[in-house]
């Protein structure tokens, strides 16, 4: 059987990252972690393929963005993302190459072993990605847009999920609401573990828990039915309902006009506060008060830590953006009794 570069790593005692970049030199690592490296591929007889050689040989100013395209997905948002990565590589000669598969696994290896990229950045990260083996064992440096549970040594820049839902409920805790409920991102979302999804609701249910508030959440299908299905879910666990965070970009708009068919007027009968990027909610009628979601800043950010990590520059492992919370109007104190 050959032997693989997880089990050099396994020897060595380290990440198969750390074993990419002992080969490819894209990552600075020290002479002792180095030597062990370097022994384990001699004991076992470790021969890189074809493309881990070349990276040393050549550089091809292209790299790759994996973004899987569900069909939940949020496309607008995710466009931003791809947009910001895009203009910050042209920026800096390089060039973009968009991955849409829904692992994107095999369309990376076929491209890092022909060395077609200088390395890859990789969207909708969940807590536990079955990717992540594959993507640190690549050689070529990786940065991820997300937080997996188990890093793997990965480069990886994140928005803050957990604390801009936490910000939300305390928001509408300090404006005197005790029933507040979520409405979150579709149900496929959840069920495939997406980050994003499950840490925003963590960090509002947690806040609702060490207040001894309900827990009120429902998922919903970005369209009017789905989000007529998940209001009629959220007044049927809190009949008592006065306020939403929603984390839901493209059903926002429907939120609003369910609330106006069904009579209810934002903010005097229901505040509505978002986790979203600000043009989405800033041009709402009525604008909608938001945890603003810096998918810009993001993909900027994802690229310039790649284009770090090419030129063989050591990279903060972990970033991680903080929330800010805009006020425009659609959070207001409850009705008397709510």
């Amino acid at each position: 059987m050959a032997v693989r570069l997880i089990d050099v790593a396994r020897r060595a005692g380290v990440s198969p990252s750390t074993v990419s970049y002992v080969l490819s030199g894209n990552r600075p690592i020290s002479a002792e972690t180095r030597r062990r490296v370097e022994e384990s591929i001699a004991e076992l007889g470790f021969r890189p393929h074809a493309g881990a050689r070349s990276i040393r040989r050549q550089a091809t100013n292209v790299v790759a963005m994996v973004l899987p395209m569900f069909a939940d997905g949020q496309g607008g948002v995710q466009m931003q993302f791809v947009l910001s990565a895009l203009r910050a590589a042209r920026a800096r000669g390089f060039n973009l190459l968009l991955l849409t598969a829904e692992d994107g696994v095999a369309e990376i290896n076929n491209l890092v072993s022909s060395a077609m990229v200088d390395g890859v950045i990789v969207m909708e990260i969940q807590v536990d990605d079955p990717r992540l083996p594959v993507l640190g064992a690549l050689q070529r440096p990786v940065v991820l847009i997300g937080t997996p549970d188990d890093r793997e040594g990965l480069v990886h820049v994140d928005f803050d999920f957990a604390a801009a839902g936490a910000m939300c409920v305390r928001h509408l805790l300090d404006l005197g609401h005790r029933h507040i409920g979520l409405l979150g991102q579709p149900a496929d979302t959840f069920a495939r573990q997406a980050g994003y999804a499950l840490r925003a609701r963590e960090g509002v249910l947690r806040v609702l828990r060490e207040h001894e508030l309900r827990e009120v959440w429902a998922p919903a299908q970005p369209n009017p039915a789905g989000v007529a299905e998940a209001i009629e879910e959220l007044f049927g666990q809190d009949p008592d309902l006065s306020a939403l965070v929603v984390y839901n970009e493209q059903a926002l708009p429907f939120v609003l006009e369910r609330l106006k068919q069904l009579g209810m007027l934002v903010p005097g009968d229901m505040s509505v506060l978002a986790i979203c990027p600000d043009d989405q909610a800033e041009h709402l009628v009525p604008p909608v008060s938001d945890v603003a979601l810096p998918s810009r800043e993001l993909g900027r950010l994802a690229f310039e830590r790649l284009a770090g990590l090419i030129g063989g520059e050591e990279q903060p492992v972990s970033t991680l953006l903080a929330p800010q919370l805009k006020r425009r109007g659609s959070t207001g104190p409850p009705r008397r009794g709510r």
